[in-house]
């Protein structure tokens, strides 16, 4: 696209355009591979003239600190291998590049052989009922494509027309029945739109207000007021905030959020001759068949940069993300709309002087109507459409148009795709972004960091790569009261299936048979008890990334059975208690004489193994100080069913 020299200045820092792109200094571009014996952990970066130094920082992921660096490198150096490693254990890096002029820095997530989570949690759905009945089929397949991830969904129907403090009211509730599981936050259609803050993070002073705040519904503890701004000032009605009239006074988060939250809304688009209803089914048409491998874009990204020489390098939020993903030799700079008219990309931004609708030299929201861009993941940057509950906003019409799933406004900050690359999905790495203190920097010009602008439009649930799904899952009863399964394998060629099982009432799997199934039968003979199951059967198959290497699953096939196994066992779950339940650190399992001797085992909330032992004593401590938050399930040889372990 023919670049446009469009004048408009930001209260912290002019948009104009240089001949050279300052991008690539603040951003360590990056990526890690993985030998071929599964022992080390290769870190690679882009070399860069100004390097005076670089430190290596890693730590476990999901931990907050970095503590001292790992390695300190000369300018020169340009990979470390790191071989003090785990199998299966997920590791965050940063790479802090020190130079006399600038500091940036470039993270990723890595491990060997780590697998995503089968049990993901909760998932709320919150629909608009706009949709309804039209769009109940495609609704129902997204149900059953998020559930066959993995994830358990409440849904809960709202009008656009109810409050604001309805529709939170409504999520708190689900929440606060299950606040250890509950995790996610999936927004469908105009649901009410909070406004929070007096804010311009895009620096002009006729935008300065309140700006939405989805933000607000993913908030669980948080205190939000609407008694102290009063400013009536922005040309935008929708940006005035004043004490009492429904929009908070928050500018920055008052407290972590509890949800990963996401957006997808079509309203208000006009220059679409679609009915916001067909949007909306185009949406969810596209999204099934992108996590069905109906439609595979290539493992490559783009980038263009209209903002060359600015300080803040907006387009370093992309090549920070876009490397561990695809690679750093992947990252195309390029026209916006002649490389996604042409061929198709996982990843694309663009970044230039904005308009609610357009940003120059990049794409417009009527450009959007007309032509099919193939990005599945996108970001841009400019002015006024970051504020995307507009009416035809860019960003929604991002979304709505071609092949794209997501869209987010970063640059001011800087938003975290990396942990994509391992697995991890679209609202988990929102969500670390909105929650940053101090985890990652972006910049010298590191600021904007919590404001309650930064938001996510997209499936949350949305992960990187899939696989092809079995289908067609027969659950049988065999004539010994056990249960036959028999599937439809996969599309594609891959290393085997798991197995999957839970009772209707629990939304929690179980992986029944610790080996990879290779054929597409299984007989399950491990129930104690007949009566209804649920299973599951998903593909899997191994997947090296631009970041790491780890074992990759599909959607699920899900069956019901019954079985009819009664195996007389005298029951012992009653005898065997645990305190303190929930606990902090050690939790004492109180067993009868009979048990001493057997086996236990500790699992995770994604199946895995962390502890494991033998009974010792009928007072059996279990040591659970290290792990996180969450529920565990704790297997012990004789009994019936598992027993929940709860760490707060």
């Amino acid at each position: 696209m023919k670049k446009q020299l469009l004048l408009f200045v930001l209260s912290l820092s002019p948009f104009c355009f240089f001949t050279q792109s300052l991008s690539y200094d603040n951003a360590v571009l990056s990526e890690a591979s993985v030998n071929e014996n599964d022992t080390v952990i290769t870190i690679k970066w882009q070399s860069y003239l100004g390097a005076s130094q670089y430190n290596l920082y890693r730590k476990l992921y999901g931990s907050t600190s970095w503590g001292a660096p790992i390695a300190n490198l000369g300018p020169l150096d340009l990979f470390y291998e790191d071989s003090n490693i785990i199998a299966n254990q997920l590791y965050e890096y940063r790479i802090m590049r020190v130079g006399s002029t600038s500091t940036a820095y470039g993270y990723l997530v890595s491990g060997i052989n780590t697998q995503i989570a089968y049990n993901k949690g909760m998932m709320i759905l919150i629909i608009d009922d706009y949709f309804l009945p039209d769009l109940q089929n495609e609704i129902s397949e997204l149900i059953l494509d998020i559930e066959a991830d993995g994830w358990f969904v409440q849904q809960q129907l709202v009008n656009r027309n109810n409050s604001v403090s309805q529709v939170k009211s409504l999520i708190q509730g689900i929440y606060n029945n299950d606040p250890v599981s509950t995790k996610g936050l999936f927004l469908l259609g105009h649901v009410p739109v909070p406004y929070s803050g007096d804010i311009n993070p895009d620096g002009h002073p006729d935008h300065l207000g309140a700006w939405p705040a989805d933000v607000y519904y993913a908030d669980m503890n948080g205190t939000w007021n609407d008694v102290s701004v009063n400013d009536a000032l922005a040309s935008d009605p929708r940006q005035h905030n004043v004490p009492g009239d429904g929009k908070f006074d928050e500018s920055v988060l008052p407290s972590d959020l509890e949800l990963e939250v996401s957006r997808v809304d079509f309203y208000n688009l006009p220059a679409f001759s679609n009915t916001e209803t067909m949007l909306m089914q185009n949406y969810l048409v596209k999204l099934h068949a992108f996590k069905t491998r109906q439609y595979i874009p290539r493992n490559i990204a783009v980038v263009e940069d209209n903002f060359l020489g600015m300080a803040e390098g907006f387009a370093g939020s992309a090549y920070a993300s876009f490397s561990p993903n695809v690679g750093i030799d992947s990252i195309i700079n390029g026209d916006y709309t002649s490389e996604l008219l042409n061929t198709n990309y996982l990843w694309a931004y663009g970044t230039g002087g904005g308009w609610y609708s357009g940003a120059s030299g990049i794409v417009s929201t009527n450009e959007f109507t007309l032509n099919n861009y193939q990005s599945t993941f996108s970001m841009l940057f400019g002015s006024y459409f970051g504020d995307w509950d507009s009416p035809d906003n860019l960003m929604r019409a991002n979304i709505a148009s071609g092949k794209t799933l997501s869209c987010s406004w970063s640059g001011r900050p800087y938003i975290y795709y990396h942990p994509l690359a391992m697995g991890e999905d679209l609202g988990s790495c929102i969500q670390k972004t909105q929650n940053n203190n101090s985890t990652y920097f972006s910049s010298t010009l590191n600021t904007f960091k919590r404001w309650i602008h930064i938001s996510q439009l997209g499936d949350p649930s949305l992960r990187s790569t899939y696989i092809s799904p079995p289908s067609n899952l027969v659950c049988s009863t065999n004539p010994n009261g056990t249960i036959q399964l028999i599937w439809t394998p996969s599309f594609e060629t891959v290393i085997g299936y798991a197995i999957y099982r839970r009772e209707p009432t629990i939304n929690f799997w179980t992986l029944i048979s610790p080996a990879i199934i290779s054929g597409t039968t299984y007989n399950d003979n491990t129930m104690i008890n007949g009566g209804a199951y649920i299973y599951m059967v998903r593909a899997i198959d191994t997947l090296r990334t631009a970041s790491g290497k780890y074992y990759n699953q599909s959607l699920g096939a899900i069956g019901n059975a019954n079985s009819t196994v009664q195996t007389p066992i005298v029951s012992i779950n009653k005898y065997v208690h645990i305190y303190p339940n929930p606990t902090s650190d050690y939790a004492t399992v109180l067993v009868p004489e009979l048990l001493i001797g057997k086996k236990y085992k500790v699992l995770n909330f994604i199946g895995k193994e962390i502890v494991s032992g033998t009974v010792e004593s009928t007072t059996q401590k279990i040591n659970l100080r290290q792990y996180p938050q969450g529920i565990y399930l704790l297997y012990l040889e004789g009994l019936e069913s598992s027993l929940k372990i709860i760490k707060n």
